[in-house]
């Protein structure tokens, strides 16, 4: 029986092993002296983006104290940048709510007013929501209108709300969909397939989503309990390749069968190696929608013996019939000058080269071994390992570009390693723009990546991607600030760089920034990066082009 178990948990595997402005009805609600100042940044948002159709999952509502605008809230703690104000993470949640969306959750911001006589005006948005979330509630007539709330919200017997109090003082208990922890049912405990367990569980999840207080785990919170309760699919997280009670049987049975009729010598093969039968125990509680911990475990274990498993099962037989397209929210435009002059496609090519000593690298190219490190990263899956590398330079035939990162990973056992990925790089259709396409331990990820930004001197660049890899359902949005060091940029720079991210939809906050010392126990422990892992065999196949013409 354990071995089956751990078998079921291989699912988790698959979607592991990749590189992850809001709706029209949006609206915030304040006191009558700050109205017109958050109704005008709804107006400016709600004109970036229009719902594709008349689908609605729902909506949620982040209930914010009166003084939002100045008190801090516990996001950015790792950011260049620091905390943000209430307000301000509370607008970029509001944003990303609709973006992962695509319009159809309906995010509001709400903000208590000053006056005890005016909370009649947000009792109802407050109460109808389908997802009420407060933050850093402390006046007592805020938390007494909160508890009020909750408590009707409680007793009003719909079965697919949410809401939760989130560093706010006092207790408050929260409530997802059929689940009340301070008066669980037997079933929440004893009967995994039952809809009070199945309720528990997304309780649970949501909880730990929320306490890493980044907004894409949020974000994903929101989207996993819209996709499961609102009887509409949220296309970002509405596929699951893990085997879970709310599949059912038949459906995990099927899967199941799928895998060992189509690919059973590679189930076999890695049920037998040590190494990739440890990665699927430590995937055994990890639902693979949630990017940071599965991308971080399977770095941490990845072998060509788990690359041919996740090709069979999910690149050439998909056999849990998941696919996913490439984000088009937020629109993100490219650079149009460098230098003074207009960006054309060879001057964006030689952009990402940067400081790599190459043969189209610019003036002012530090030429080194890498284009890029990667000062500070918006991703939270994918941007936070230590000592990243980018490495830009021309396919043999120059036709197209390869893109080659290296990036050290501390392992969830404690070790340090390098990994490395090789991206072929095609021109977009904009100078500034690049479809970037993967396989990633046997899985294909495809990209699309924008210059944002880059300074004349080349002391710095910004970039935007957004991805998918369809055969895993997932999609996925990030930011790069990257350096010719990894340092940041000196501080009188960083406020016009704030501006760019702004416009790429990151705001700075959501930055992490990247220890690319070379001194930490870690750097040495895990020896020189291979840098020219993939470039010195394009360089002995463009010299042999060249000898030969």
């Amino acid at each position: 029986m354990k071995i089956i178990l751990i078998i079921l948990s291989s699912l988790s595997v698959f979607a592991a092993s990749f590189s992850v402005p809001t709706p029209r009805n949006a609206a915030g609600f304040v006191a009558k002296d700050n109205f017109s100042e958050l109704k005008a940044f709804d107006e400016a948002v709600n004109s970036h983006f229009d719902r594709p159709d008349d689908r609605i999952a729902g909506t949620v509502v982040f209930l914010l104290p009166n003084d939002a605008a100045e008190v801090k809230s516990r996001y950015g703690s790792n950011s260049p940048y620091g905390n943000p104000s209430i307000l301000e993470a509370a607008q970029q949640l509001q944003r990303k709510a609709n973006w992962f969306s695509e319009g159809i959750v309906d995010a509001k911001v709400v903000l208590l007013p000053q006056e005890q006589e005016n909370f009649d005006e947000i009792h109802d948005i407050a109460s109808n929501a389908d997802a009420l979330v407060a933050f850093n509630l402390s006046r007592s007539i805020d938390l007494t209108f909160l508890r009020d709330i909750f408590e009707e919200r409680k007793n009003s017997k719909r079965r697919n709300i949410c809401h939760y109090a989130i560093d706010c003082e006092g207790s408050f208990p929260p409530i997802c969909a059929s689940y009340d922890p301070d008066s669980p049912s037997l079933s929440s405990n004893l009967i995994p397939w039952s809809a009070d367990a199945s309720s528990k569980r997304m309780e649970d999840q949501m909880m730990r989503l929320f306490e890493r207080r980044t907004s894409d785990d949020f974000t994903i919170a929101l989207m996993l309990f819209f996709n499961q309760f609102s009887d509409t699919e949220i296309d970002w997280v509405k596929h699951s390749i893990d085997a879970t009670w709310e599949k059912g049987a038949i459906q995990n049975a099927k899967e199941f069968v799928d895998m060992f009729t189509k690919c059973g010598d590679c189930v076999a093969k890695c049920i037998a190696d040590e190494k990739c039968k440890t990665c699927l125990g430590a995937l055994t509680s990890i639902d693979t929608r949630d990017q940071v911990a599965s991308y971080r475990t399977i770095v941490s274990y990845e072998s060509e013996l788990l690359r041919d498993f996740s090709l069979c099962i999910l690149q050439k037989n998909n056999i849990f019939n998941c696919d996913a397209k490439i984000p088009e929210r937020p629109k993100v435009l490219p650079l149009k000058t460098f230098r003074g002059e207009a960006l054309t496609t060879e001057t964006a090519r030689r952009i990402l080269v940067g400081h790599l000593d190459d043969e189209i690298s610019l003036p002012g190219s530090q030429r080194g071994e890498i284009s890029w490190k990667v000062a500070a990263g918006a991703n939270v899956a994918y941007d936070q390992f230590p000592s990243q590398n980018q490495i830009f330079y021309e396919t043999a035939n120059r036709r197209d570009m390869w893109y080659d990162p290296v990036f050290r990973v501390e392992t969830i056992d404690g070790r340090n390693i390098w990994c490395k990925r090789h991206y072929r790089v095609r021109d977009g259709p904009v100078p500034g723009t690049f479809f970037f396409s993967v396989l990633d331990n046997g899985v294909t990820s495809n990209e699309a990546w924008t210059i944002v930004d880059v300074a004349d001197d080349l002391s710095y660049i910004i970039f935007h991607y957004a991805g998918a890899a369809s055969s895993v359902g997932q999609r996925y949005l990030g930011g790069l600030l990257c350096t010719a060091d990894g340092l940041l940029p000196p501080e009188s720079k960083r406020e016009s760089i704030y501006k760019k991210l702004r416009s790429a939809g990151i705001e700075p906050w959501e930055l992490y920034v990247v220890d690319n010392r070379n001194d930490t126990v870690g750097a040495i422990d895990a020896g020189p990066p291979p840098l020219d892992y993939y470039r010195k065999d394009v360089l002995k196949n463009k010299k042999s082009k060249q000898t030969a013409s």
